[in-house]
């Protein structure tokens, strides 16, 4: 049998909320036999990982992370190809089953009716190019790919679901408290004594339930999972005391202790306002940063053997050369091996002016003003 070499491979991680979720799935990964190095990152959402193919692989890594409570899944990319040369049924079957076989393909789906194949694969294990030879090699033709904004689709709409989700919990927990807050001020500022104890005992229990067990429902699951395998985060601790509170409630009928199943809710309101806030934050952020990415060039001309070729920028690979002309955009980092020109640097540098770049000179902008040089990724 051939041992295989070391392999890295980074996973997205989703259900992080701070730091110490962070620590808690670095420390899983490392303690998986097999794993060499792991880093964890909670800003990004990532995890880093060195593993050795022999011992372990990419399944057992992210059952491992999942296993913790917290979901991981491989970085993908959605590629729609049309497809030229299918005739009928058997055509669209031969090139599906093919890329099936494939390492690295998740999923590919040929419609014969589109003349098009759906392909989600993993971005660590393969590339378009390898991709579109292996149905050159099935003896039909890969016409082009469809990009543009539907590549991010896909993100804008997760991200404004976790907004919309939060925002609901939030409102729906501050539906709840703002009563109980109401009901509660009377009595700690102005010492008014409710001659109908047991209606406003039960009234504060019945109000908390919806704030805690609804609204609350993700942060007391995620604490459960935590506790589950012996870790403790932010969740656990809101879920023990807005827990502890609460069961003073019901305690309080059959025994000589005060009545906090209130205060239970106004803790969970304020928590669930935070993840809101947190929330739209990200989103904000998430969105200003793809923004930034959607102005960046779909494609990078690389000169291979002497003749100019044009690629996806996913397939530019360290020490191409990278022909650009003026006016277009410069679609990755690289030297200047050949030429001279004028850079606008403003969107990186805010600078208005464009800046002279000749060879030897490196590149932080999008966009050439003249000339015609070559730079070396």
């Amino acid at each position: 049998m051939v041992k295989k070499k070391e392999k890295k491979v980074h996973l997205n991680i989703k259900r992080m909320h701070c730091a110490s979720c962070a620590l808690t799935i670095e420390k899983a990964l490392k303690d998986h036999s097999g794993v060499k190095e792991a880093n964890v990152n909670f800003a990004s959402e990532k995890a880093y990982l060195t593993y050795n193919p022999n011992v372990t692989n990419k399944n057992e890594l992210i059952k491992t992370v999942r296993d913790t409570g917290y979901d991981a899944a491989l970085e993908t990319k959605k590629t729609i190809i049309r497809i030229g040369g299918m005739t009928c049924a058997s055509c669209a079957q031969t090139i599906e089953n093919t890329l099936k076989k494939t390492e690295g393909i998740i999923e590919a789906n040929v419609s014969l009716a589109t003349e098009k194949a759906v392909v989600i694969y993993d971005l660590q294990e393969i590339n378009y190019e390898s991709i579109k030879e292996i149905i050159e090699g099935t003896g039909y033709q890969v016409l082009d790919i469809e990009e543009g904004a539907a590549k991010y689709e896909k993100a804008i709409e997760e991200e404004q679901r976790k907004f919309h989700e939060a925002k609901t919990r939030m409102w729906v927990a501050w539906a709840f408290t703002i009563p109980i807050i109401a009901w509660m001020i009377p009595e700690m500022i102005f010492g008014v004594v409710w001659p109908t104890r047991d209606i406003f005992n039960i009234g504060m229990i019945l109000l908390a339930v919806p704030v805690l067990f609804w609204a609350g429902k993700e942060t007391l699951l995620s604490a459960a999972k935590r506790v589950a395998h012996g870790r403790a985060n932010m969740d656990v601790l809101i879920a023990l005391g807005t827990l502890t509170a609460f069961i003073t409630g019901p305690t309080m009928f059959f025994s000589p202790i005060l009545n906090y199943a209130g205060v239970s809710g106004m803790i969970m309101s304020f928590h669930l306002l935070g993840r809101y806030i947190e929330a739209k934050a990200k989103g904000r952020a998430s969105q200003a940063i793809r923004k930034l990415l959607e102005l960046e060039a779909k494609t990078a001309r690389i000169l291979v053997d002497d003749e100019e070729k044009e690629v996806p920028l996913d397939e530019v690979e360290v020490g191409n050369v990278i022909i650009v002309r003026p006016g277009e955009k410069i679609p990755t980092d690289g030297l200047v091996i050949e030429g001279q020109s004028a850079v606008d640097e403003s969107m990186a540098t805010g600078e208005s002016m464009p800046v002279p770049k000749k060879v030897g000179d490196g590149r932080r902008s999008p966009r050439l003003q003249s000339s015609n040089p070559r730079a070396r990724r």
